[in-house]
This record gives structure tokens, C-alpha cells and sequence, in this order.
């Protein structure tokens, strides 16, 4: 056994990306240590091999490359671009950020000074605290309502020797998928792969923290709405949903155009009657969640404080009808072909084709699952459509999470029939 490869040749341009993800992702941070992951990763980048931080980023910069770091719920990806003529250079420093990476004290000792800060800009962002306080309420025992990033609590519990353990534990061979893309080869890429994995244990693939622990991911029944109670605001972030399907489930495409439909496109149900007939909001939309496991499905929307209330009914009323009507024909046909429209939008360069293979991989999808999904649409009726957002849509059952000022708007928004309101303070949490 060892890595999954995904290669995406175009000899076009002198230039090469890669995408090297770890199967884990803060869903798989231990209860209580949210963050862990982040932490770990970030941590690996500062320093690695000879080169302290500053030393790899200035070596870096000599070639014109670049290395970053991202974390999703389900995996922690170490991302590339390098020129041909450097690869060989670059894929180097990206394998001693995988098999050797300095963890240094100071690094260390910076990062857990810094990440407080980040979250303090996503409190000063009422969009982002939306979807933070949205992912924790939604379904609280699901593995994804817990914070990539971490709160104030958790950050304190994350030590050094823990992130080594992690990276230790989760970087081998095994539990990798490496994406390459641009002016590369089979024999390059062999190669390539060879460099990336030579000095890192076969190892298991960790069973992550889902399968350990047995959680339970099943959605809370009956509506709920939480005010986030931030000062002096003039409008209300919204988000409505509810825990659903899992990206690769059989109705996956159903619900791709069921989503377009109800709030992908400017023509869709959300944005005709909340932005274009009352003009309360510049835009609503929706979607469901791509990830591994059942994840959830998202409206969004942002209202002037005065009409709050009145926006989260009508968001409700909306959602409640289509859940139990469904989108009509001309609706269907009309997001089917906007779907398979944009998806050569979202194919057309190698590095696309080569994220969105790496991405199927993580989530343990066939080969190609999400390029062929326009097959799966051509093939459903409106009646197939209809019958899917009977099977997930639960109108009875959403979250509805509003960043706001509680002073302006509680009293309507108590009227909004989202169920039993919980008033909080933005920096709860």
C-alpha cells in the first residue's frame, strides 16, 4: 500500500502545482483539544529539515514558489507551486515539512499568541461568526460542529508534544493523497511521489475520531433559533439548515439540482422573493455541504435589522414549501442546464481537475465521481428531483442562528415561528 495519486498532465505552461492531503481534518481533533489539527499543521510549516521559518520561506522565495497550508474537516492539505526547472527544489522542502518539520518551542509559543487573534477577526466578521456559531449549533454532537480553529478554552489545552504526536501519527504514507497537475509526467510524477514519501512510515490510516468514538450524528428534532447578540448592528447574518446528506450519497445530484433551484442561481426561489419582490437582502442562497460524511444543508441570507423577523418566516415558509412541493419542471430543467453549463467552468484547467480528484479521493468517492456528475443529472426527471428534497429537506427540524443586536430585533424575531429562541453573546464562543 501507499499514497492515492492523482496526475493531471498539460505541458502548456512551465509550471507544476501539487496538492498533498492527510486524511484527518479537524473533525478528527480530540473533544475538549479543538484546533489541534490547525495547530499542528501551521506548526509544520514554520521550519523544517535545516531551514528555521524564516530560512524556508526566503529559500522559497528564491524560486518563485510557494507552500501553504490549509484545514478542512477532512484533511489538512499541503499545497504547491513551483516552476518545472525548481520542482525537483520545491517538492524537497515540501517533503521535509512532512517527514521533519522543526516543531520549534518559539514557533510554538507564537502560534498559540496568534490564534486568539484570528478569532477575534472572525468575531468582528458577523458573516463568518454566522457560519462559526451555525456549525456548532446545527448539529452540536456531530464531529464537523466542532471549530477547525478552536476556542479560547481549547486553544490553552494544546501542547507541543501533542501536535507532534498528531503529525507523527496521521502524515504516513498510507494516509495520503498527493495531486499533481501542469508540465509533469508518469515518470515525473513517480518520482515525485518517491521524494514526497521515502522518508515517512507505511503506518495505517488512522481511523479518525468519528470511528472511535461511536458519536452520534443524527439531527436534533424541531426548530431552534439562537440570537447572537452583537451591539450596534444594522443588519442580521442569517443562517438556516439542518444536518443532511453526505456529498456521494445516491441523491447527491437530486439535491444538486434541488439546491440550484431553491438558491444557486439569481433566478432561484431565495433570491427572487427575499432580494429581487421585497428587496430586504442583496442576496440568499443555498447548499448542501461537500464533505465525507453527512454535513449540512445551508440557506443563507443577510437582512436589514428591521425586517429580521419577517425574513427568517419568509425563509422558513419558502423552505417548508419546496421541502413539501418540490422544485416544478421548468425550474428543473432550467438548474439542470445551468449545473451542466458551469461544469466546464470548474474542469478547465489541470490544477481544477487535478483539486477536485484529490478532493473525491478524501471523501472516498470513485475516480472522477464529481467531473461525471453531469451524467447523474442528465438522467433525473422532475419527479426524481421532487422526491429527493421529500427524502432530506426538513423544514420542522432547522437551526436558525442570526448575528444581530438582540435590543432591535428579539422582539420580532420571537414572532418568526423558528422555534424556541436562546439569546447569546457573540463572544461566547
Amino acid at each position: 500500500m501507499g499514497p492515492a495519486v492523482i496526475i493531471e498532465p498539460s505541458p502548456d505552461t512551465p509550471l507544476v502545482w501539487f496538492d498533498i492531503s492527510i486524511r484527518g481534518g479537524a473533525s478528527a481533533d480530540p473533544i475538549g483539544i479543538e484546533g489541534l489539527h490547525r495547530h499542528a499543521a501551521l506548526l509544520a510549516r514554520r521550519g523544517a529539515g535545516t531551514r528555521d521559518r524564516a530560512a524556508l520561506d526566503e529559500t522559497l522565495d528564491s524560486l518563485g514558489a510557494s507552500l501553504d497550508i490549509a484545514v478542512s474537516r477532512d484533511s489538512v492539505t499541503l499545497s504547491g507551486l513551483a516552476l518545472s526547472r525548481h520542482l525537483d527544489a520545491v517538492i524537497g522542502l515540501a517533503a521535509d515539512v512532512l517527514a521533519d518539520p522543526l516543531f520549534s518551542e518559539e514557533e510554538h509559543a507564537r502560534l498559540l499568541r496568534e490564534t486568539p487573534q484570528v478569532l477575534d477577526e472572525i468575531r468582528d466578521d458577523d458573516s463568518a461568526l454566522a457560519t462559526r456559531w451555525f456549525d456548532w449549533q446545527c448539529c452540536p454532537s456531530h464531529p464537523y460542529g466542532r471549530t477547525s480553529l478552536g476556542t479560547e478554552g481549547s486553544l490553552l489545552r494544546i501542547d507541543r508534544r501533542s501536535a507532534i504526536e498528531l503529525w507523527k501519527r496521521e502524515v504516513v504514507a498510507n494516509n495520503l493523497v498527493i495531486g499533481l497537475a501542469g508540465d509533469i509526467d508518469e515518470a515525473t510524477a513517480a518520482r515525485i511521489v518517491q521524494r514526497l514519501t521515502e522518508r515517512l512510515p507505511r503506518g495505517n490510516r488512522p481511523t479518525t475520531i468519528v470511528e472511535e468514538t461511536g458519536l452520534e450524528t443524527e439531527g436534533r428534532s424541531g426548530r431552534r433559533l439562537i440570537l447572537v447578540d452583537k451591539p450596534d448592528r444594522t443588519q442580521a447574518q442569517i443562517r438556516v439548515g439542518h444536518l443532511a446528506l453526505r456529498y456521494g450519497h445516491p441523491d447527491t445530484a437530486a439535491i444538486a439540482i434541488a439546491e440550484a433551484a431553491l438558491g444557486g442561481m439569481f433566478s432561484s426561489r431565495l433570491m427572487q422573493e427575499i432580494r429581487v419582490k421585497r428587496g430586504w437582502s442583496y442576496g440568499a442562497g443555498c447548499a448542501l455541504r461537500r464533505s465525507r460524511m453527512p454535513h449540512w444543508f445551508e440557506i443563507w441570507t443577510a437582512a436589514g435589522i428591521d425586517v429580521a423577523g419577517p425574513c427568517v418566516a419568509l425563509t422558513l415558509e419558502l423552505f417548508a414549501d419546496y421541502a413539501a412541493k418540490g422544485p416544478t419542471d421548468d425550474e428543473v430543467d432550467f438548474a439542470r442546464s445551468y449545473l451542466v453549463g458551469a461544469m466546464p467552468f470548474h474542469v478547465a484547467t489541470a490544477r481544477q481537475r487535478m483539486q477536485l480528484a484529490v478532493r473525491d479521493t478524501v471523501f472516498e468517492l470513485p475516480q472522477g465521481y464529481t467531473a461525471k456528475l453531469p451524467e447523474s443529472l442528465a438522467q433525473l426527471t422532475a419527479a426524481d428531483v421532487r422526491a429527493a428534497c421529500a427524502r432530506h429537506l426538513r423544514p420542522e427540524d432547522t437551526v436558525t442562528v442570526a448575528v444581530t443586536t438582540a435590543a432591535s430585533a428579539q422582539e420580532a424575531l420571537s414572532q418568526a415561528k423558528a422555534g424556541p429562541l436562546t439569546v447569546v453573546n457573540h463572544d461566547e464562543y
